[in-house]
């Protein structure tokens, strides 16, 4: 006789629970139910969640990227880049496939970019941040002997909802232009759609735009970098009507990463995975140091799987400012970009003060915005994930 279901859950739950004090073996009925819950394991009977992971290859998504891959509770079907973001389109697929190779994912999740401009404006992330991106901050790891997959971001995004045979959670923590052009050109695809998560915005606290050193002088106070880069794809997403969870700011804020955890991950750090975003932390030390760096995509990523611990939100109607100007700021905006937009217009100037910024509006479907989560449990579930025995069945 085979492995009973029971034996097959308390197998898998095993690997995952010293940590959390749930016994290796002899494990009681309602243990496996807790310990599951507790873990993110799959227990039998409870098919992981599909997730496509619409990103822009920073150092966050690297983060969350490993954590999807890993996560007994996530089916990874798909990752997107958006191109208008952080790392350029090439490097950033050959990343993706890089880290995915890791957890030996590479040649079972496809990967591709969209367009590498927002849907309108000229705006960019400070370029010493994409080189940066584009090597994975010097941290060396193997390439992926598969290639990228030719289709655009939204064709992917596009097929593999119509493959699901269930509802998909898209997951976006970069600028949201593919997700916006996906919206507009397939809008029968939204049924497919259970939740959309996204990192993004900021409604009670600052933006986080003027960065000592390489933003100084910038007019803007109020938005965040991804809905900054593409308000009008922001906007597009929060009036479309589908269920959004913005994990913006006004909750990110509270899980910077500090020195102290870095040294915890370092110590725990055991495996290829564990090792690379040990290694980028290191090279990252300055960017710990400055206060500046916070778990962003990654308390996303935890949300899609455990909303209640992650994301206490309320519900209210949102819009993002894209106002045109005839007076733009130039640094940072890049004028090679096309002079049409994606849907035929004329590209425009947007207004860099106000571009991003989140506003409460009369009326509109309601976003549900985070702002409360557990962020110690947040540091804790994340380094368990990295650092626990392999995910059964994934990478196999």
């Amino acid at each position: 006789m085979g492995e009973s279901w029971f034996e097959s859950g308390r197998r898998a739950i095993g690997a995952r629970s010293a940590r959390n004090g749930c016994d290796r073996g002899g494990l009681t009925f309602a243990a496996l139910g807790l310990c599951g819950a507790l873990l993110g394991a799959a227990v039998p009977g409870q098919a992981a969640t599909p997730v496509i992971f619409d990103n822009d290859m920073a150092i966050d998504d690297w983060s969350a990227l490993l954590y999807l891959a890993r996560e007994p509770a996530v089916e990874l079907l798909a990752v997107t880049v958006a191109g208008s973001g952080e790392a350029h389109c090439a490097p950033a697929e050959r990343n993706a496939l890089a880290l995915l190779k890791l957890e030996g994912l590479d040649a079972e999740v496809p990967v591709s970019c969209g367009d590498p401009w927002p849907l309108d404006g000229y705006f960019v992330f400070p370029v010493p941040w994409q080189e940066d991106m584009d090597i994975l901050s010097g941290v060396k790891i193997p390439d992926s002997e598969q290639a990228p997959d030719p289709r655009h971001a939204v064709e992917l995004i596009h097929d593999t909802l119509q493959a699901s045979e269930e509802p998909v959670v898209l997951l976006a923590t970069g600028p949201m232009t593919n997700i916006a052009q996906w919206l507009q050109r397939y809008p029968e695809d939204r049924a497919k759609v259970s939740r959309v998560v996204i990192m993004g915005g900021s409604l009670h606290v600052p933006g986080n735009i003027l960065v000592p050193g390489f933003t100084d002088g910038h007019p803007n106070r109020k938005a965040e970098w991804n809905f900054y880069v593409d308000p009008l794809a922001a906007d597009i997403l929060l009036r479309s009507g589908l269920p959004v969870e913005m994990v913006g700011l006004d909750v990110t804020n509270t899980v910077r990463v500090t020195a102290e955890f870095a040294a915890d991950f370092k110590r725990r750090a055991n495996n290829p995975s564990a090792h690379f975003w040990d290694a980028i932390l290191d090279k990252n030390d300055w960017f710990i140091a400055s206060g500046e760096y916070y778990l962003w995509d990654v308390l996303a990523a935890l949300a899609v799987t455990d909303r209640a611990t992650y994301c206490g939100s309320e519900p209210m109607p949102l819009a993002v400012a894209h106002g045109a100007t005839e007076s733009p700021w130039e640094p940072g905006s890049d004028r090679s970009m096309p002079a049409q937009r994606w849907d035929g217009a004329p590209r425009q100037d947007l207004d860099a003060e106000s571009a991003g910024a989140v506003l409460v509006a009369a009326d509109g479907p309601p976003i549900a915005v985070c702002l409360r989560t557990d962020g110690d449990a947040a540091f804790e579930r994340f380094t368990q994930v990295l650092t626990s025995a392999p995910p059964a069945g994934k990478g196999e």
